[in-house]
Parts: structure tokens; sequence; C-alpha cells
């Protein structure tokens, strides 16, 4: 059985996948992101979003972020070198500091994470997205739909439609109204 089945019976609230993101979606995720500096990927899982992070964006800092000890060790024995988080997702970006721009890739499934991490967790983008200007959330949804509310000063929009997907998923950019 695949590791991400394993962690999906172990962990609903915190696994939001039966099968890792295609190619294609992780292709679709990294255009998202755009030219940046420094990417932060949130729900690394097992790794289809970071292989071509680190494949199309080899100049950028990336830091994967699994709060799932089985997953962070294998991303950490797929990627050597890589600085993987084994920490919630709030808690990494919260003590985060970046010089510039910023990507927030996120695979989290925000629909099914427990409340309470749920509104950690999107607190704390919002926060960040407003700490490091000019940055963005890109975040993949099986639904036709934003994937969580976000507040009066942040946009949704929606980049993409990935067909070759299973299921398919829209890949949708959050970024703050605020000009900087």
């Amino acid at each position: 059985m695949s590791a991400l089945w394993m962690h999906l019976l172990k962990t609903p609230g915190l696994t939001g996948a039966v099968m890792p993101s295609s190619r294609y979606l992780a292709l679709a995720m990294v255009r998202a992101a755009g030219e940046v500096q420094h990417v932060v990927e949130l729900g690394a899982g097992t790794g289809p979003v970071t292989k071509e992070l680190r494949s199309r964006l080899p100049q950028a800092s990336l830091v994967a972020v699994e709060i799932q000890p089985g997953l962070a060790r294998q991303l950490r024995a797929r990627f050597p070198g890589l600085d993987v988080r084994q920490d919630p997702a709030h808690e990494v970006l919260d003590s985060l500091a970046c010089p510039g721009p910023a990507a927030v890739v996120s695979s989290l499934p925000f629909r099914s994470l427990p409340q309470d991490l749920h509104e950690a967790t999107v607190d704390s983008i919002e926060r960040f997205l407003r700490r490091v200007p000019g940055s963005r959330l890109v975040q993949f949804t099986y639904q036709p739909r934003p994937p969580f509310e976000a507040s009066a000063d942040f946009r949704w929009h929606r980049s993409c439609v990935v067909w070759r997907n299973a299921p398919p998923a829209g890949v949708w950019v959050l970024q703050s109204l605020a000009r900087t």
C-alpha cells in the first residue's frame, strides 16, 4: 500500500488526497508561483510538487513543510539537502523571514483540516503575505471554488484547471490587495 494511502487511513483530516498530485498539476502550481527567489511548500507529502519546484526554480530557496513524520522522512531521503520542516504550517510561516517576495505553494487539504488547524493556518498565511509584500499563495482544490474564504484585503483568482489529474483540480492564487 502506498505511503499516501497509509497516511490517509491514519490521519484523514491531515491527508486530503488518495493519490499524489500529477506531474501536470505540479507544473501548473510551479507556473502559478512565478519566478521567485523564495518558495515555501506547505503539505509537501510524497514530493511531486517538490520535485517540480526544485527542477523548475533551481535558484530559489525552498522550505518544504510536512507535518506527518513518515512523509517528512521520505522527503529528506528523496531530496538530500532539502530544508524539510516537520512542524505545523502556521508555526513555520510565522517564524520565516524572507528578504523578498515569496511563493507559498500549498497542497494542504483545507476542507478536511481540523477547524483549529484550518483557522491557524489561514491566519498565518495571511500574516505572511502581509509581512512579505509581493508574495502569493498558490493552492489547488478539487472543488470549483476558492480553497478557503480569505479576508477582505485579499483576492483569489483561478489560474487554471488541470484536467490531467485524478481528480481534476483547480489552481488558485491568493494575493494581497495592498499595493507595495
